[in-house]
């Protein structure tokens, strides 16, 4: 039988995260398994990661920690929501990277039975401009991968 006792939830800290989150927590009760949370955030394009941050009273920062501390900012903010909510979260991981290809990485790296992921339902000149992170994770993915439509994909259909 598949095991599915150790769950990746890739977010993208939007609203329709908590309903992916759901459906994870669905599995991770049938199967006794444990959730952990991953979120990949990119650098702006044309921002040099080089650059530094500076203000009144502040010390210098690098742009690339600042954005690195903002954007695990946001993810607790999101596993507080989440565990208020009653969700049970193991880890969460927040990754710089290629979105695609560090969802793979992860899942490969820590050993999961199963990636539960949103899907934004684009389709046409979106989904040929745009590509869809699900779409590709689940044609590379060393593992199941179940694909949660969000509301928003499912008002558009």
């Amino acid at each position: 039988m598949l095991s599915m006792r150790k769950i990746l939830v890739p977010i993208d800290l939007s609203p329709a995260g908590m309903h992916v989150l759901q459906q994870a927590q669905e599995f991770a009760a049938k199967f006794s398994g444990t959730i952990d949370l991953l979120y990949v955030w990119t650098p702006p394009a044309l921002q040099a990661p080089e650059a530094m941050l500076t203000g009144v009273g502040a010390a210098e920062l690098p742009l690339l920690e600042w954005l690195r501390n903002n954007a695990q900012e946001q993810l607790s903010k999101f596993v507080s929501q989440a565990e208020s909510a009653g969700y049970a979260i193991a880890q969460s991981y927040c990754d710089l990277g290629d979105p695609t290809t560090t969802i793979i990485e992860r899942a490969g790296s820590g050993g999961y039975d199963l990636l539960v992921m949103g899907t934004h339902g684009r389709t046409g000149l979106s989904h040929a401009l745009m590509g869809s992170v699900a779409e590709k994770v689940v044609r590379r993915a060393p593992c199941a991968v179940l694909t949660v439509r969000t509301a928003e994909a499912r008002a558009g259909h």
